[in-house]
């Protein structure tokens, strides 16, 4: 009798539950799902989604967007249940929802204020919220304990959440797990059920860098790492510099030595994705800059605004190109977008594409003069890749995993200088032989990474822990 093969399942939570345009780590769920699909036999790969009471298989393919758009759209077989329909989300999650939903509807001159209320609130709120967690969670841990139950028997399993997961398999969750419960509950499959467990740390940024965040998220973030490493077989690392945050961070607090594997991501920009509109072809016809990220705080979206309103002041705003933002607005940017918006310097100089599919992100990457990334801190920095695997001379920060994506192929400007930024956008936007120059090094030098190749290496260290015992 053959040894039954483990089932490898992935965790498409995120993707799921996701109707915008794609962001980075959501990016990063997809591709892992559809490369690993394609490197295990029929059958050996699932997916799987939280339902808000346990696990249940995703049926393959149900989560693809449409041809033509970037934008997740769920086609759901008769065959899945009603929950796939109205995900049940955390009340975390459904707080969320209902704030962004309600913000959407109140006038702009009104919006500053009420997110001044709400950033006042949140504390007191979150607080509460997290009590009630912890009372549930304490109550559901009695209830375990005082039954008399075999370890990994059904009733057991049934008592604390369901799922189809066999032991020995592989469940690898890469979304933002840290918006949802189920992470907690990974140390009892890994223990109690003996599934393997692989998990994403993507960056420390709320730990390192709580006052780029919303809240107060420094002690919740540090918290579900020390529960990521209780409850992972490995955790994958984007960077090597994400890796050594990861690990300071746990041997500083006493947590768990987890491994870890280096993952870089892969750099190709999708080129399917939908038809490219008039809007973004209008912006592609003027020589313009170009930003790929969220537009929020620790991006450092200021930081070229600041240095466009310098160069229009010293009259050169003839010489300069448009700065196109591709991203949506988040947290902390209201007053810059106002800014923006009302400063006369620079009015029209600076445009937001908020929504942009990926046909549309690759005509902006092929058109654009250069691209510039001047964040005060990354994990990675998926857009300066991508930008680089295009042939584009990149203007970057040199903070956090920035240099392990452009080497010296990179002209590194210091994020907290408007001036030096300035000085180095007039440059590379005027001097069309120092352009060329920072292209031909990139064109020529250059080694793209592509996610066919770098799930590979994620297979790889799936492997080595399929072989380890339990």
């Amino acid at each position: 009798m053959s040894e039954r093969q483990p089932t490898i399942w992935i965790n498409v939570t995120t993707s799921a539950n996701w109707h915008r345009s794609a962001v980075g780590i959501v990016r990063v769920e997809r591709e892992l799902r559809d490369n690993l699909r394609k490197l295990y036999p029929v059958g050996q790969f699932k997916e799987c989604i939280w339902t808000g009471d346990g696990f249940s298989v995703f049926a393959a393919g149900a989560g693809e967007a449409k041809a033509g758009s970037n934008i997740e759209v769920l086609e759901l077989p008769a065959a899945l249940p009603v929950s796939y329909l109205f995900p049940v989300l955390p009340k975390r999650q459904a707080v969320i929802a209902i704030a962004q939903g309600a913000m959407s509807l109140v006038p702009d001159r009104l919006r500053p204020a009420l997110d001044r209320l709400m950033r006042r609130c949140k504390a007191p709120v979150v607080q509460a919220m997290n009590y009630l967690a912890v009372r549930r969670y304490r109550k559901q841990a009695k209830i375990v304990a005082s039954e008399p139950h075999t370890m990994g028997s059904k009733a057991d399993k049934d008592l604390v959440f369901s799922h189809p997961f066999q032991a020995g398999d592989v469940l690898i969750s890469v979304g933002l797990d840290w918006s949802w419960t189920f992470y907690k509950d990974f140390y009892y499959l890994r223990t109690r059920e003996k599934v393997k467990i692989v998990t994403c740390c993507y960056d420390l940024i709320p730990v390192l860098y709580p006052q780029y965040c919303v809240g107060e998220v420094a002690s919740m973030f540090t918290s579900y790492f020390l529960d990521i490493a209780e409850g992972s077989d490995m955790v994958l690392c984007i960077s090597k510099q994400s890796e050594q945050d990861l690990l300071e961070m746990l041997d500083r607090t006493g947590g768990r030595k987890v491994k870890t594997h280096v993952f870089p991501l892969g750099d190709n920009v999708p080129s399917g994705g939908g038809s490219v509109s008039s809007e973004v072809e209008d912006v592609a016809s003027e020589p313009f800059i170009l930003f790929v990220s969220s537009i929020e705080r620790r991006k450092n979206h200021e930081v070229l605004y600041r240095a466009y309103h310098l160069l229009c002041q010293e009259g050169k705003r003839v010489q300069l190109p448009k700065l196109v933002f591709v991203g949506m607005p988040g947290w902390g940017v209201g007053d810059l977008l106002k800014d923006i918006e009302l400063d006369p310097l620079t009015k029209g100089m600076i445009i937001q594409l908020n929504h942009v599919n990926d046909a549309e992100l690759l005509k902006l990457y092929q058109s654009s003069l250069f691209c510039v990334f001047p964040s005060l801190y990354e994990g990675w920095g998926l857009p300066v890749g991508e930008a680089m695997s295009l042939g584009k001379a990149v203007l970057s920060s040199n903070r956090g995993s920035l240099p392990e994506v452009g080497g010296d192929l990179v002209c590194y400007v210091d994020p907290w200088s408007p001036r030096a930024w300035a000085d180095e956008i007039y440059r590379m936007a005027t001097d069309e032989v120092w352009r060329t120059e920072w292209e031909q090094k990139v064109k020529t030098q250059y080694q793209a990474r592509t996610w066919a190749d770098a799930v590979i290496t994620v297979k790889n260290a799936i492997q080595s822990i399929e072989s380890s015992g339990f």
